[in-house]
């Protein structure tokens, strides 16, 4: 007999567990990247996958609008790489994606106060500018050609305006204006909820996700408003590192908006392995040497990337080699096409996209050794070596995402019983009442006890818990369960 006098079985899983996760394949990262994901996630005691994930996804910020890589004549891809981290709450998110960002901050800070001076000319020049028209168009004797010369000037003029690299909680509207003056962000956070606002938060619930579809592949974008200026986007890029607990990532696949709009096709997906209870505080920290190597990378690639004007259009093509190239042809016609007839099938609308997401992760990694060997990215074509490192990160991010899109197909039920199990393990309980965790657990999942009850009944024919008719309450004259928690639950 076990405690309580019960033989507990082990818990049947509430949701299928999709894809076996394996490891993030940090050997194929470039010695720099690799370097710091491995001693970040010593110092943090996390995953490293947490670490290469947020690395990769916002150094493509560095590349977007400078370089395309092509798979063919009429193929290219841009280097911006959208990922999405789940984890539970408490497992260091917060950590791992600030020190990711900080080279990123600190840049753009210490861009604006060496160029403060230009800046504040250019926005003096503008005004003057703007008022030498207006007086024009006031004046009698205006003339019309020094008119259209102006406005030309002033149209044609670089965006007069502190440079921004990274965003957060930002709105559809704000977003807009961000790109017009930046040409290219990098919204990067330690949490995901400011999707919210492209879901439709602050507008009737009616999503506005145009822009943030067609940033990932720098598609032309038209506002027209009535009640501000229209605005023309005409090569937007915004590469996207969030963080995300499982209730959002939930709420994200059940979301007709975003599912259906094909955002969450563009996201490549981690799903950390979670060491809380196995994690140590006094853990090395991030060596001051690795840490200054990818800084001085990041700030490498950003000098490079802010010599350009903003309202630069044109890309460098990086290109692959014959052998290369054959084995992305290879890919396509093998074993892709055969994957999106089987574990691909239930997420057809990232898995047609994977061939570019190869090409996006090969065009990183080679423009990243190329920066480390001091050359520049098209005049150097694609290894067989880049391609292999690629392609094990692909199927890694392939395998993360049949998992995803497999706890994606879920109903309400389970979730409301997963949210139990969330409850009773963070209170480490072994028995409760039944009325005493739904006093804990009462949030809008829950509409009434008798829906709480439903939930109850499938974690007990599940194996989660055990339910006894206990004796009335001192403060109540009404009996009722209590319920016995499987102490396997805690060795899952």
């Amino acid at each position: 007999m076990e405690e309580n006098n019960i033989i507990w079985p082990t818990p049947t899983p509430i949701r299928a567990a999709g894809a076996k996760l394996t490891p993030f394949p940090l050997s194929a990262l470039p010695p720099v990247l690799k370097d710091f994901a491995e001693a970040l996630a010593v110092s943090t005691s996390t995953d490293p996958a947490m670490a290469a994930t947020a690395i990769l996804s916002s150094l493509s910020y560095c590349f977007s609008g400078v370089y395309r890589v092509r798979g063919k004549a009429d193929h290219t891809e841009p280097l911006v790489l959208d990922s999405l981290i789940i984890a539970e709450p408490s497992t260091k998110k917060s950590p791992v994606i600030s020190a990711v960002k900080r080279p990123y901050a600190d840049f753009a800070s210490d861009w604006n106060e060496r160029h403060k001076t230009e800046i504040f000319h250019a926005q003096a020049e503008k005004k003057l500018m703007e008022q030498r028209i207006s007086e024009l168009e006031k004046s009698d004797e205006s003339n019309a050609d020094e008119i259209a010369e102006l406005k030309t000037r002033l149209s044609n003029s670089e965006a007069a305006d502190f440079r921004r690299i990274t965003v957060d909680d930002i709105t559809p509207e704000s977003l807009v204006y961000q790109l017009k003056q930046n040409g290219t962000l990098l919204m990067i956070s330690d949490e995901a909820g400011m999707l919210g606002n492209f879901a439709g938060r602050y507008s009737n619930n009616l999503p506005n996700l145009d822009l943030l579809l067609k940033s990932w592949n720098g598609e032309s974008y038209q506002s027209d408003r009535a009640t501000r200026e229209s605005v023309s986007l005409r090569r937007p890029y915004m590469s996207v590192c969030l963080a995300a607990q499982p209730y959002v990532f939930d709420g994200m696949m059940s979301s007709p908006a975003f599912r259906g709009s094909g955002l969450l096709a563009r996201f490549v997906y981690c799903f950390p392995k979670d060491l809380t209870g196995k994690r140590n505080y006094d853990s090395e920290p991030v060596p001051r040497s690795v840490s200054d190597g990818y800084k001085r990378l990041i700030y490498g690639l950003l000098e490079k990337k802010f010599a350009l004007p903003v309202s630069e259009t044109r890309e460098k093509i990086i290109a692959l080699d014959g052998v290369s190239y054959g084995l992305f042809v290879s890919f396509c016609n093998d074993y892709l096409e055969h994957e999106l007839l089987g574990d691909l099938a239930f997420c057809a609308d990232w898995g047609g996209k994977m061939h570019g997401l190869l090409l996006r992760i090969i065009g990183l990694l080679h423009g990243v050794k190329c920066a480390l060997d001091g050359k520049n990215p098209e005049d150097v074509r694609v290894t067989e070596k880049t391609f292999t490192d690629a392609y094990a990160i692909a199927l890694y991010y392939r395998d993360q995402t049949v998992h995803a899109y497999g706890l994606g197909d879920f109903d309400a039920g389970t979730l409301q019983a997963e949210r139990i199990i969330a409850k009773i393990k963070s209170r480490g309980l072994t028995e409760i009442r039944q009325n005493d965790l739904y006093k804990l657990c009462r949030c809008k999942l829950f509409r009434n006890a008798a829906e709480f009850d439903e939930s109850v009944n499938l974690l007990e024919e599940y194996g989660y818990v055990k339910r006894e008719v206990a004796p009335a309450a001192n403060d109540c004259n009404k009996s009722g369960f209590t319920l016995y928690i499987n102490p396997k639950l805690y060795a899952q």
